[in-house]
């Protein structure tokens, strides 16, 4: 069962579609395991395959290409950002979620998965993550009691995707301006985020924007082509606010013995001087 399971990641890493095989994964788990194998067996497969990313796109190509998008500037007005794990507010948004707390913009954070999957030594990782998440989003400007935590489970939100349309239906009105994972991000659970959010905001008539991360790391100039990407520029107050909320998520930038979700190589897209939007 273990060489299956290895095959799914081999061929997840190889050819570069990391959300895609990881739904196969799920399913062909479920048939050869027992439930309960089955849930520890996807548990250390998920991790395995992100810690085996290799980006294909260097740093460098990525920032020739990305280097002199467009200026955008979000409006001053109720913001909700959907988060599918702790820090992904900070890796991709937290230049603006601190340049809005700046001008007063009202931010709600709906903090869709308690990340507590990362590891497979995951004893206490939720509450941990958590604790993390709340700092990261104090240096942010954003208050405790603006999280809207949901719980629902790290890896599975495919599943729980009905549950998350119908408590985004309670948060978002046309008046709300959204952000969530753009829909192609190599992750199956900020891919389910991205269609739920896409669905509440068409629904309710809201603006939606859409951020990336694993995109930097599973994909390549092809991938973004055609997109309407817009580019935020950080001033020196919101990279000083970015990179301290950044440091307070500590779990993922070092848990031995295993190796950490965020190793250097995947923080140069949380340390550009500007952050990246599809509208």
């Amino acid at each position: 069962m273990h060489s299956e399971i290895l095959m799914f990641g081999h061929q997840a890493r190889t050819k570069n579609c990391f959300a895609r095989w990881a739904v196969d994964a799920v399913k062909e788990t479920k048939r050869i395991c027992h439930p309960t194998v089955a849930t520890r067996l996807l548990d250390a497969f998920l991790h395995l395959i992100l810690v085996m990313v290799v980006p294909l796109f260097s740093e460098t190509e990525w920032k020739r290409r990305l280097n002199g998008l467009p200026a955008w500037q979000p409006d001053c007005a109720p913001t909700l950002v959907v988060v599918p794990h702790p820090d992904d507010e900070t890796l991709a948004v937290g230049g603006v979620i601190a340049a809005l707390r700046m001008m007063g913009a009202d931010i709600t954070i709906v903090a869709v998965t308690d990340g507590e999957h990362a590891y497979t030594e995951n004893e206490g990782l939720a509450e941990l993550r958590k604790k993390e998440q709340t700092r990261a989003l104090e240096k942010l400007g954003v208050a405790e009691h603006k999280i809207v935590r949901l719980g629902l489970t790290d890896s599975g939100v495919a599943t729980q995707e009905g549950d998350l349309v119908a408590r985004l239906g309670t948060l978002i009105s046309a008046e709300t301006q959204v952000f969530a994972p753009w829909a192609g991000d190599f992750h199956p659970d900020h891919e389910a985020c991205a269609r739920a959010a896409a669905s509440v905001a068409h629904k309710v008539g809201a603006k939606l924007i859409s951020y990336f991360f694993w995109t930097w790391h599973r994909g390549t100039v092809a991938t973004v082509e055609g997109l309407a990407l817009r580019m935020f520029p950080l001033n020196e107050d919101m990279m000083e606010a970015k990179l301290g909320a950044l440091a307070c998520h500590a779990s993922q930038l070092r848990h031995e013995p295993e190796p950490e979700i965020l190793p250097e190589n995947l923080l140069w897209p949380a340390r550009m001087p500007f952050e990246v939007f599809v509208l």
